[in-house]
């Protein structure tokens, strides 16, 4: 689970930013409980107590991307970085603040807290065009912190999995300078025991999924094996789940589903080039058509499907991993093309889950401000401390702040939604009026 996302110089965010998932302590009675995960941590008296769901506001172009874009950075440098690089490679992530002649080439920050098991891990890491200048890897319990991993400028890495294991010295000695020592030895050191880096590689991996629907209303066809259509195909409790939570309910006039597999030829330009990224090419592909109620119910093929049907078939596997398996997601467009009472309906079910067992977390960006708004007598779908704003100020650059910055005014009577729409938490796009 994540803790807290932070960075400097990355895109439009060139001052220090933090996103945190920290609960603060709210007193209506409401949000005691509501949208918070209680984890415990050795050393605390009180448990962690992590929001399930943050939304990122803010006028188009004023960062609410970038801040999912530097936790797919991270990512991509924690998982990525170490595969099929050469050492002249540009790191795919470095896209310092453009717009001052003092950061376009000044290296980028990047990092995380997240839980792992009963502790908390942090990672970090600088770096400029070619080169990973520091990175840290840390696990703190209480008071007590534990240097895991330690790389300084000059490329020597120390800390504890070094020190105690000649195989993970050995894989370190002249490290490439654009792979993070984190994706190499999740790579190619030890897979299990004490010196290996698997268990806290995978905790980050986990608090990092991120996905972007800006392209999910449109009909697509999965190659790769082990595709989510393929799941979908194979697997009938997981199709099963994704019909009575999210296709039924969502009232599309959907009764049921049919899955079948069309052998299709792929193009042998396409083969290579897919095979090249490491997929695997399946012959077939799977062919899904959903029945429609009415006079005569007819089952009409995915791609014939409205982009609303589309965008909630495609969000449908993430929603299941939340629902299921745990870890954070990062979603931008996430309201592009739902119904925005269908959408405060799938925040509400986020925030208040069947059981205490699951723990996931959804960081998203967003323009619906229902979300801000009491509704059929219900407090909002989304706590105080789970709003945050994204504004450019004159130079380009991107503040980050939360709504639990205004605390004198922010009261529980006042409607949040539109006191943000009078402008008073800013966010707000300046708009002259338009001509035809």
């Amino acid at each position: 689970m994540l803790i807290r996302l932070f960075g400097r110089n990355f895109r439009s965010l060139k001052e220090d930013f933090e996103l945190s998932m920290v609960a603060a302590d709210l007193t209506r009675r409401e949000d005691c409980e509501r949208g918070v995960i209680h984890v415990p941590i050795t050393g605390l008296r009180e448990p962690l107590c992590l929001l399930r769901a943050l939304a990122i506001y803010g006028s188009n172009a004023s960062g609410k991307s970038a801040i999912i874009s530097a936790a797919k950075a991270l990512s991509w440098l924690v998982k990525h970085s170490s595969k099929r690089t050469s050492p002249d490679d540009k790191i795919a992530p470095y896209e310092p603040f453009l717009l001052d002649d003092s950061t376009r080439t000044s290296p980028v920050i990047l990092g995380c807290d997240v839980v792992y098991e009963n502790s908390v891990l942090t990672y970090e890491v600088e770096f400029c065009k070619h080169k990973i200048q520091t990175e840290r890897l840390a696990v703190r319990e209480g008071s007590s912190e534990s240097v895991l991993l330690d790389r300084n400028d000059s490329g020597e890495v120390t800390g504890q999995l070094i020190s105690r294991s000649k195989v993970n010295k050995l894989y370190v000695t002249d490290m490439q300078p654009n792979v993070t020592v984190l994706s190499k030895l999740a790579q190619h050191g030890p897979s299990r025991g004490k010196d290996s880096v698997r268990s806290f590689h995978k905790a980050i991996q986990r608090a990092l999924n991120c996905v972007d629907y800006s392209d999910a209303t449109r009909p697509r066809i999965f190659l790769g094996r082990g595709s989510r259509d393929e799941r979908f195909a194979d697997d009938k409790s997981y199709r099963n789940w994704i019909m009575d939570h999210l296709i039924r309910r969502a009232d599309l006039g959907i009764d049921d589903v049919l899955v079948k597999r069309e052998i299709m030829p792929v193009p042998p330009g396409l083969r290579e080039l897919l095979e090249k990224d490491g997929d695997n090419i399946s012959p077939d592909r799977v062919v899904v058509s959903f029945i429609h109620q009415g006079l005569n119910p007819q089952a009409i093929e995915f791609e014939e499907e409205s982009a609303g049907t589309r965008k909630l078939f495609n969000v449908a596997g993430d929603w299941w991993m939340l629902a299921n398996e745990g870890g954070a997601l990062f979603a931008d467009e996430l309201s592009a093309s739902i119904h925005p009472r269908l959408l405060m309906h799938m925040i509400r079910a986020v925030n208040s889950p069947p059981n205490d067992d699951i723990k996931s977390q959804l960081i998203f960006a967003t323009h619906d401000t229902g979300l801000l708004e009491s509704v059929d007598g219900e407090p909002p779908a989304l706590r105080r401390d789970q709003v945050y704003f994204t504004n450019k100020d004159a130079n380009g650059a991107t503040e980050l702040y939360s709504l639990t910055e205004f605390k004198e005014e922010a009261r529980p009577v006042h409607n949040i939604r539109k006191r943000y729409l009078s402008g008073f938490y800013d966010a707000l796009p300046s708009v002259d009026e338009t001509l035809l």
